[in-house]
């Protein structure tokens, strides 16, 4: 029987640790909460999908349902009042 590694066992433990936050914070916005967030119309919001390679990608949900990352979101907010 093998004993196991405790090296490898305490650095998972450690990476989980560090993950595990993230993963708590990630947060998807439907289009409603989009608009609430970045308080730009729908339609612009469509056009800077199309137009502005820097704008987050949406994220498909299901069949007829996407979102976008929080944190993606906020980040083009800042990049936006930066530029």
């Amino acid at each position: 029987m093998r004993q196991p590694n405790l090296e490898c066992s305490s650095a998972l433990t450690e990476v989980n640790s560090i993950a595990q936050p993230i993963y708590k914070a990630l947060r998807i916005l439907r289009m409603k909460q989009l608009i609430e967030r970045t308080q730009l119309s729908r339609a612009t919001l469509y056009g800077l999908m199309v137009s502005d390679p820097t704008f987050p990608r949406k994220i498909k949900l299901t069949a007829r349902t996407v979102g976008w990352l929080e944190t993606e979101v906020d980040a083009w907010i800042v990049s936006r009042a930066l530029a």
